[in-house]
């Protein structure tokens, strides 16, 4: 499975191949989320979330929300954001501090 995390603007966002075990883990971590969550748009620049696709439908995880052609689904825990983060190629892992700082809830 695909997955890109959404985050430069004006060169390549970094674009990685989940292995099998991790695209079933990450399907059911999607299929386990509920419909009825808000949507925040994304800010034009900085991180903007993860793209990937299930059953050949693209999704967008950002802020705790699941962005599909058909619903919002509501992730108020950031499961998916969080498995992704975890699965970040070794090239791409000083992004963590940065995209978790984005996550942190503001008051």
């Amino acid at each position: 499975m695909r997955v890109e995390l959404d985050v430069f603007s004006g060169r390549p966002n970094p674009v990685w191949q989940l292995d099998a075990q991790a695209a079933a883990a990450l399907t059911a971590l999607h299929d386990a989320l509920i419909a009825g969550a808000g949507w925040r748009e994304p800010p034009a620049l900085g991180y903007r979330g993860f793209l990937y696709a299930i059953r050949a439908d693209g999704c967008r995880a950002y802020h705790g929300a699941v962005r599909t052609p058909h619903a919002i689904l509501a992730d108020p825990r950031q499961t998916i954001e969080r498995f992704l983060i975890a699965r970040l190629p070794r090239d791409w892992v000083g992004l963590v501090p940065m995209i978790e700082d984005t996550l942190r809830p503001r008051e």
